[in-house]
């Protein structure tokens, strides 16, 4: 009998030592992937009378924790940009959507100053992928390239294929998995550059993208 009290002891202490070590190498793995969902609130900037255009972003990451409060988060995502205008021409009221999507690499460092909790920043490569006029009056809805609506009326303005932009940003992070973020990013490099991008003053117009997001993700473990 005592054999076998000695037997299940050796046994109970194995099984607990094979799990702490299992938690251990979970808890210390410093690479990790997700997935995550955003929602844009997007702008142009130096414009006369543009409003927000709400999209989504989507897309994948990596986070790799390279020191105890520090990570770095190179992610791939689709983002929905761009900003809504409204106005007159020849007696015809318009609402017209400028709709700038990109394949967008955030590459953001993040600080953990406590547990769970970060601040991030970092730069963003943004690759032009979709650029449309969407107009909309007198019953009508029409969409035009962006560029080839530049060029058919004789504008002299075109569209950047590439956008640099710096990120800020906060999260938090569930040990289920679950993550919370809030990010700002504010384009560097102009969208749309020519001779006639000008405002109602004939003053050269800065153009440039201002993103607010508000995301969710997941984090395998």
């Amino acid at each position: 009998m005592k054999n076998l009290f000695l037997i299940a002891a050796i046994l109970v202490c194995s099984i607990g030592t094979a799990q702490d070590k299992q938690d251990a190498k979970h808890a210390s793995k410093p690479l990790k992937y997700g997935l995550k969902l955003g929602l844009n609130f997007a702008k142009l900037t130096d414009s006369d009378s543009g409003t927000t255009r709400n999209g989504l972003n989507v897309g994948a990451y990596l986070n790799y924790k390279f020191a105890d409060k520090f990570a770095f988060q190179p992610e791939l995502l689709y983002t929905a940009q761009g900003m809504k205008e409204e106005g007159t021409s020849e007696g015809i009221d318009l609402k017209l959507i400028y709709k700038l999507d990109y394949i967008a690499i955030p590459l953001m460092l993040k600080y953990y100053p406590v547990k769970n909790f970060n601040f991030e920043f970092g730069p963003q490569l943004g690759f032009n992928v979709k650029k449309e006029l969407e107009a909309t009056g007198n019953g009508q809805t029409l969409t035009f390239d962006l560029d080839d609506f530049f060029n058919d009326n004789g504008i002299d303005a075109k569209t950047n294929t590439f956008d640099l932009a710096l990120n800020f940003g906060l999260g938090y992070e569930l040990e289920n998995g679950l993550n919370f973020n809030g990010r700002y990013s504010l384009g560097l490099t102009k969208v749309i550059e020519g001779d006639d991008v000008v405002d109602s003053n004939g003053n050269s117009q800065d153009i440039k993208n201002s993103v607010f997001t508000f995301g969710l993700g997941y984090t395998f473990k």
